[in-house]
């Protein structure tokens, strides 16, 4: 008798439980770009220096090309400098060559492909400072 009255109460509990648990395992948050766009696209409509270019540089060049260190004489700290070395082929020489080239920057690990398009970008445009 303990036993049918268990399964009295146990079989609507698990049933809610069950329900509850599907429904809040749906409940999440939609957006169009989450839903539809292509996580592994790279934007070039809109590359600026501030940015983009910027953080490239100082992310994979500046630790090696920087003001004190400045490894081979070439100081990639600021605008002036980057952009100087940028229109002179330099960045893209070094930044495009294939792996195993020990000229390749940065060493071991190049740049992304859309590292690489940014920066091209950016010097097709005249390298500007925005």
């Amino acid at each position: 008798m303990f036993n049918m009255n268990m399964s009295r109460f146990t079989y609507p509990i698990w049933g809610i439980f069950i329900l509850t648990s599907v429904g809040l395992s749906n409940c999440r948050y939609d957006n169009y770009y989450d839903l539809y766009s292509n996580p592994n696209t790279c934007d070039t409509s809109a590359v600026t220096f501030s940015q983009d270019i910027k953080m490239i540089i100082g992310q994979n060049c500046e630790g090696c090309h920087n003001g004190a260190i400045a490894n081979g004489g070439l100081n990639l700290v600021g605008h002036q400098n980057i952009s100087t070395s940028a229109l002179s082929g330099a960045i893209m020489d070094r930044t495009t060559r294939s792996l195993g080239d020990p000229l390749l920057m940065p060493p071991g690990q190049p740049l992304s492909d859309c590292d690489q398009s940014k920066l091209r970008t950016w010097i097709n445009e005249g390298a500007p400072n925005n």
